[in-house]
């Protein structure tokens, strides 16, 4: 039997645009714990960005100059590109480990809480709900009690079942809540506030990837169902949750709902109710759509953001603009091939100015060497060989632009500047030929 000083709990949180809401959740739980806990706290706090340049140094200095270790509570600080909630809770559990080394390995009575950053909670909160797992070894998932600030339980912080259409047409949205005051089984718990034994833990491989947002805790509950372990619901272990706040636009957060929701009907419900799920949702994905895009108060919010990061790079000399101009230059044969591009379109400008200037009306315009001339015009048409190669240059940078900056198809981005070199040489050839033919 492990000594209760050997037991370990690890306490995991991903921020999203959450921070300040983080450092609050910290200070309260450290103020309100004893001076001497009887558990080993290991705080893995990870912060997930969508920006390419991750500087870990950075982040963790910021949390260090905040967090010492103290109490039995050790820091761990790690920032990483955004891939999705349940593979962001994943990755920092290996990086922990990684860092830990040897000296890390999961004990029978150790376990891990996945927190939301946007929550707030109490030692007593946290200790009623971890010596219920102690008592019941059969446990191996726990939901904590997720509260509006305002002390109402949330509906959806727990279900008697899994999700299904019978739900839907029963308007519960999935869930069931139990209405128990007492410690209850359930079909899942919420991962906002989840206290998982951590050998379980490890046995399913944490949580399911293929979730980007929503339904990786439905997932993860269902395979602990599925493997025989048992999941519960602790009423009286609360956390006080602030919803939504995380920075989110609804449409997006409405569109990562129904991708996971579907992905969850696909893996664990027949074709049919997958098949018109994926229908039903169709106008509300309009409908989020035109909420999401379309109100003043997403643009107010857009602008002031925008506003607002403009301020803080102009005060830094714009670090984020530098460094992506020079990533953008460095990057092989990119600077050249559109340098080529831009230098081929101001060529044909010139030829075309050229052709204006010294050639006299009507001009041959389309010149087949096997079927003769077919097409004669005014000087002056020599322009739309410029201009319509000028369009394809600028349509095919911004192209270049989204490529370069997306997640997944930056090795790409060099195929518009080639395909944009390659129609101004093209179109400088044709335009040539005219001009000899002409002459």
């Amino acid at each position: 039997m492990t000594s209760k000083k050997d037991k370990r709990l690890v306490i995991l949180m991903v921020n999203y645009g959450t921070k300040e809401y983080m450092k609050e959740l910290i200070k309260n739980f450290l103020f309100s714990l004893p001076k001497f806990p009887e558990i080993r706290i290991d705080w893995i706090l990870t912060d997930a960005t969508d920006s390419f340049e991750v500087n870990q140094d950075d982040w963790e200095k910021e949390m260090r100059d905040v967090f010492k270790n103290q109490k039995n509570n050790y820091f761990y600080f790690f920032r990483i590109p955004n891939r999705g909630f349940a593979h962001n809770v994943n990755l920092s559990y290996q990086l922990l480990k990684k860092k830990l080394g040897g000296g890390f390995s999961a004990g029978e009575e150790d376990l891990i809480l996945l927190l939301n950053p946007d929550t707030s909670f109490y030692w007593q909160s946290l200790h009623r709900a971890l010596n219920f797992m102690y008592d019941k070894k059969e446990v191996m998932v726990s939901g904590l009690a997720l509260c509006s600030p305002k002390g109402t339980l949330e509906k959806w912080g727990h279900s008697l079942s899994f999700p299904s259409l019978k739900l839907i047409w029963g308007r519960k949205r999935f869930s069931e809540p139990s209405g128990a005051l007492e410690p209850t089984r359930v079909a899942w718990v919420s991962g906002g506030a989840m206290l998982i034994n951590l050998k379980w833990w490890e046995k399913l491989n944490g949580l399911g990837e293929g979730f980007f947002l929503y339904f990786e805790d439905v997932d993860f509950c269902k395979r602990t169902d599925k493997e025989g372990g048992q999941v519960y619901f602790l009423p009286q272990a609360t956390v006080s949750h602030r919803r939504g706040a995380s920075d989110i636009n609804i449409y997006r957060r409405k569109q990562h709902f129904y991708a996971s929701e579907a992905k969850y009907f696909y893996l664990w419900r027949n074709g049919t109710e997958y098949l018109l799920l994926r229908l039903i949702r169709i106008p509300f994905k309009i409908f989020y759509f035109f909420k999401g895009y379309f109100s003043p108060s997403f643009w107010k919010k857009e602008w002031h953001k925008f506003s607002s990061e403009v301020a803080c790079e102009r005060e830094k000399g714009f670090p984020r603009l530098v460094c992506s101009v020079k990533r953008f230059i460095q990057t092989p044969w990119m600077g050249l091939s559109w340098l080529s591009a831009f230098a081929t379109n101001i060529a044909l400008w010139g030829v075309a100015f050229w052709g204006d200037r010294t050639l006299e009306s009507p001009l041959i315009l389309h010149y087949n060497a096997y079927l003769g001339v077919d097409f004669y015009g005014d000087s002056s048409y020599f322009f739309v060989f410029p201009a319509l190669a000028l369009m394809v240059v600028l349509f095919n940078f911004g192209l270049c632009l989204m490529l370069f900056f997306s997640k997944k198809h930056t090795a790409l981005s060099i195929l518009p500047g080639a395909a944009a070199l390659a129609f101004q040489i093209a179109m400088l050839i044709m335009l040539s030929n005219l001009m000899i033919v002409n002459r």
